[in-house]
C-alpha cells in the first residue's frame, strides 16, 4: 500500500532489454515494477533509509530456504487432534 501519492509511467524497450530486466527482477525475488522502482529510486537518492536498512536485513536472515508448502493435515493437525482417533 502506498502511503504518498504516485503516478504511472510509461516506456519503451527492446524485448531483450525487457526480458533482461525481468531477469534481474526474478532474480531479486521482486516484480520488475518494484525492482524498477527501487532501482529510480536509488539512483536519484530517494529510497528511505529505514527501507534500504530494512532490505539489507532481509537479505542477512538465516532462515531456511527451502520450499515448503501447506498439506492438508498441517492445515487441520489443530482439529484432527482434538477427537481421539478410532
Amino acid at each position: 500500500m502506498y502511503t504518498k501519492v504516485v503516478k504511472n509511467v510509461t516506456i519503451s524497450l527492446p524485448e531483450e532489454v525487457l526480458e533482461a530486466l525481468r531477469q534481474k527482477a526474478r532474480d531479486s525475488n521482486q516484480s520488475l515494477n518494484a525492482w524498477l522502482r527501487a532501482l529510480l529510486a536509488r539512483e536519484v537518492g530517494g529510497e528511505d533509509e529505514w527501507f534500504a536498512e530494512l532490505m539489507d536485513t532481509m537479505e542477512n536472515l538465516s532462515a531456511p530456504r527451502e520450499p515448503w508448502a501447506w498439506n492438508r493435515e498441517d492445515i487441520y493437525r489443530e482439529r484432527l487432534d482434538r477427537y481421539p482417533k478410532p
